[in-house]
């Protein structure tokens, strides 16, 4: 009987998680998600011995696994291997949290055990912005992204302090449920939960009436959605006749002398070396619909490799040929112009397993012996030395490339070499028409909460999108259609206190998590002596 009520409370949390989460996206619920299992922790009686630990952490570990296989399943339509080891990987992490709680709760007691889950929670999400198995898709501050205006002050905290809006409240909803249940007074936590939960909102709406996003000058680009579907048909396709269908769809726009053309990632498809842009033919067959408007710029998305020097061989990305040419391979944004060299940005936040090895020394042979494919390409890829911007005859901007615009810390810290607006290409289809595609389109929203800029997205297969400062989508064109949007955005140079500042939210929760784990060890050294 207690097996099936230990389950049902798990599920219960899986059920407000789902229910929460884009693109289902009912929020409020996220701020109880939580209080089941923290009843589980912080009521759970050792009753199976020394299995004790071991049924507990099992109970954790299915909870988290089946939230996170329902809400990012859609993986598996790019690899079912890449899609189930996400889920058991982030679930297993998620578990480890909760369990090491109930841990500090038997040693440290329950008041540190309350202190301590978000601090923890929030080192564990920024430690999946940094390490090689990054994967900070189900970060908890991800859940407002289809509702901006709850969180307008990410320009602060970015996405980490959306994160801790919702463990706090949990945390005291949970324990001033606890003192009705045992009968205690509780009309000041109660008064502590509303207040926690109202401010934030009262900010976000003080936030909206005072910020001014369309001063700037503005610059005229139009997106492009060319709908190739990419398993059985973007790399199947002649290049030729991709150039010439897009061509077609714009022809009109071009005529409007447009200041940028942003199309979605990889769209050239044909192998491009670096050393020989200016002459490959898609870039040149590119270039010559700009003849009759020599302003006008292109961003495009390609596959490019670089031979590199004698120096440079033993880098873990370089590769190989037959002939015995060492090279690196790269997922690469173009800036092509008529009157300028063509301007290269390297993709530098890859996917786990399908564009980097992670821990490469220990895992490098079983990837390389069954590769993971999430994104279209698999190997290890090179990334950019340093961050840069792509500069235009209308400003700067940073170019994205797909998984990137996760990262927020990442994407502002281009600000500081004067970005004025943003654009993410992308290529979705590879998740089919699954919760994927509305979830990568979503997120991008907090992306311009964070930075207080215009987002403009060409995605393949679409969500194709137009965001304000705000985060609100001003146009969209919707998954599985092609098309255009011609869109007119305002530049800004407004440098976020975020922006500046980036996760420092997570860094303070590293090095207090660091702190516990050593009074943890300090309290279980103590007791085995």
């Amino acid at each position: 009987m207690k097996f099936i009520k230990h389950i049902l409370t798990g599920l219960l949390t899986v059920l407000l998680f789902y229910i929460s989460w884009p693109p289902n996206s009912l929020p409020g619920f996220i701020f109880i998600a939580f209080v089941p299992v923290l009843y589980l922790i912080f009521n759970f009686k050792a009753e199976f011995g020394k299995y004790s630990n071991t049924y507990l952490f099992g109970l954790l570990l299915v909870t988290f696994f089946s939230l996170n296989f329902l809400l990012t399943s859609w993986l598996i339509h790019a690899h079912w291997f890449g899609g189930i080891f996400a889920s058991i990987v982030n679930g297993f992490l998620m578990a480890t949290v909760c369990f090491w709680i109930y841990k500090i709760k038997l040693s440290l007691g329950t008041k540190q055990a309350y202190f301590a889950f978000p601090i923890i929670w929030l080192a564990f999400e920024y430690l999946h912005l940094n390490w090689d198995l990054t994967w900070p898709w189900m970060s908890l501050g991800n859940v407002f992204s289809e509702h901006t205006s709850w969180v307008q002050w990410y320009e602060y905290t970015g996405v980490l302090g959306g994160s801790f809006w919702v463990l706090i409240v949990n945390v005291l909803l949970y324990f001033t449920l606890n003192k009705i249940r045992i009968k205690e007074p509780f009309t000041k936590p109660i008064i502590f939960c509303i207040l926690f939960l109202v401010a934030p909102f009262i900010l976000s709406n003080k936030t909206i009436s005072t910020t001014n996003y369309l001063g700037g000058d503005e610059v005229t680009i139009v997106i492009i959605q060319p709908n190739y579907e990419p398993h059985n048909e973007k790399f199947t396709t002649p290049q030729d006749i991709q150039l010439q269908e897009v061509e077609t769809l714009i022809q009109a726009s071009i005529l409007k002398k447009p200041d940028l053309i942003v199309l979605p990632e990889t769209f050239i498809t044909d192998w491009i070396w670096e050393s020989r842009l200016e002459t490959s033919p898609s870039v040149l067959r590119l270039k010559s619909w700009l003849n009759k408007t020599p302003k006008t710029q292109i961003l495009t998305g390609a596959s490019t490799g670089k031979v590199l020097s004698d120096d440079e061989a033993s880098k873990k990305t370089a590769r190989k040929s037959i002939n015995g040419t060492i090279y690196e391979v790269f997922n690469s944004a173009l800036l092509l112009s008529v009157e300028k060299p063509t301007q290269v940005f390297h993709k530098s936040k890859l996917v786990p397993g399908a564009e980097m090895t992670p821990f490469s020394s220990i895992l490098k042979p079983i990837f390389d012996k069954f590769p993971v494919k999430l994104g279209g390409t698999i190997g290890n890829f090179g990334t950019n030395d340093s961050l840069q911007n792509f500069s235009t005859y209308k400003g700067d901007f940073t170019p994205v490339i797909c998984y990137e615009s996760v990262f927020g810390e990442y994407v502002s810290s281009f600000n500081s070499l004067g970005s004025s607006w943003i654009c993410i290409i992308t290529n979705d289809g590879w998740w089919g028409d699954s919760f994927g595609h509305q979830q990568h389109n979503s997120y991008a929203r907090l992306r311009a909460l964070e930075n207080r800029k215009y987002i403009v997205r060409s995605a393949n297969t679409g969500i194709s999108s137009v965001i304000n400062p705000l985060g609100m989508v001003e146009q969209f064109l919707p998954y599985g259609e092609s098309g255009i949007i011609e869109a007119t955005i305002s530049k800004s140079h407004t440098i976020t206190f975020y922006a500046k500042h980036g996760d420092y939210i997570g860094r303070l929760a590293s090095f207090l998590a660091i702190i516990y784990f050593l009074l943890l060890t300090m309290s279980y050294l103590k007791k085995i002596k």
